[in-house]
């Protein structure tokens, strides 16, 4: 039998982890979010965290899609990127890579890349396009970045990505 301290303090408890979790939970439905609404949401779950990647010759700071929600959402529903702005996402494990532009209104270059860090595709993806875009090998990492910055950096396939999580 639980003594009432026992008891009140496994309320408590209970109650801050529900409200540490309403907190924290991510939308249902993004979709029927009104645009404030994604605007406050990705301003509330913005965070610092970025990684330094070595693409070819050229040193870059992503943002990294390091867990599901993170890889489900992506960069969608961004208006822009800064210049040198992109995101890497790691798979699971090694695939046919095939990403989507579902509610992302910036178009992007997309490099897919194996496991030996080697770009092994470099794609144009089109704002809100819905047909999957596969890479044409096994790849463990994805990394979108504005549209045309790899040509600009002179970066192409057979190039390798240092610095890999």
């Amino acid at each position: 039998m639980l003594s009432r301290f026992s008891t009140s303090f496994l309320v408590a408890i209970a109650l801050f982890c529900a409200m540490s979790l309403s907190a924290c939970a991510k939308p249902k439905n993004l979709d029927t979010m009104t645009d404030e609404e994604v605007d406050a949401w990705l301003k509330s779950d913005a965070s610092d965290d970025k990684i330094p990647l070595t693409v070819s010759t050229t040193n870059i700071r992503v943002e990294y899609a390091n867990t599901p929600e993170k890889r489900q959402l992506g960069l969608m529903f961004r208006r822009e990127l800064c210049e040198d702005c992109g995101m890497l996402f790691k798979f699971d494990s090694p695939r046919i890579g095939s990403i989507w532009m579902k509610n992302t209104f910036v178009a992007l270059d997309l490099a897919y890349i194996d496991v030996q860090g080697e770009i092994v595709d470099i794609k144009q993806l089109q704002p809100r396009e819905l047909i999957p875009v596969k890479s044409s090998s096994q790849v463990l990492y994805a990394l979108e970045m504005n549209k045309g910055w790899f040509s600009k950096q002179d970066i192409r396939v057979g190039d390798k990505v240092a610095l890999l999580p």
